[in-house]
């Protein structure tokens, strides 16, 4: 028998996961949480085998910590189909231990990841494998995030500058590195592929 315990902040959702492997002959539920605090707690308690966690509701760094303090269980993180590009590459470095999938599988999909983990091998989205060998390390400092973010509003240079406390040369130098560094061909340009890369 495999011991799971499920994590979901949702009741809904957390009540059809659990009903639904309620009904596996080779699952045993042995707990299910509602907040992710309660997680390693109650992972502590009745030492599951593998954790169902609910990473589209974490923040990714959340989910980090949580994985990295629960070492010796199995954890599968269900994401929104939508999050894949903000998956973080740190996460999928944990595998096999750390498994993704996305809420837009099946549920069988889902009973043949938990066996997987349990038996060491690699669980991970082929959209979130995809995102992560694509993702380059972000090159921009916090300040040329910052105004690329408030062009991204619609601000021109200088609202930019008098939000930021900045002089209006200053603010143009940001952009400009901006723009060097993401290989962009106008201001535009460097704030799309800043935001494909989630950079910002």
């Amino acid at each position: 028998m495999i011991r799971v315990l499920v994590h979901h902040d949702q009741c809904l959702w957390r009540s059809v996961l659990c009903r639904g492997l309620n009904g596996e002959q080779e699952i045993d539920l042995v707990d299910d949480v509602s907040r992710d605090e309660d997680v390693v707690s109650a992972t502590l308690r009745v030492r599951p085998d593998v954790v169902l966690l609910d990473g589209g509701l974490l923040p990714a760094e959340r989910a980090a910590k949580i994985c990295a303090a629960l070492p010796d269980v199995s954890v599968l993180l269900l994401l929104d189909p939508e999050s894949r590009t903000g998956f973080q590459a740190d996460l999928s470095s944990l595998a096999p231990r750390v498994g993704v999938m996305t809420t837009g599988d099946t549920f069988e999909r889902l009973v043949e990841a938990i066996n997987r983990l349990t038996r060491g091998e690699a669980v991970i989205d082929s959209g979130i494998a995809l995102a992560v060998m694509k993702a380059r390390a972000n090159p921009l400092t916090r300040r040329e995030k910052e105004v690329l973010m408030h062009l991204l509003s619609g601000a021109t240079t200088r609202e930019i500058a008098e939000t930021l406390f900045l002089s209006v040369g200053t603010v143009r130098n940001y952009l400009s590195n901006a723009i060097h560094k993401s290989g962009a061909r106008s201001r535009i340009d460097a704030v799309r592929i800043a935001q494909e890369a989630g950079w910002i």
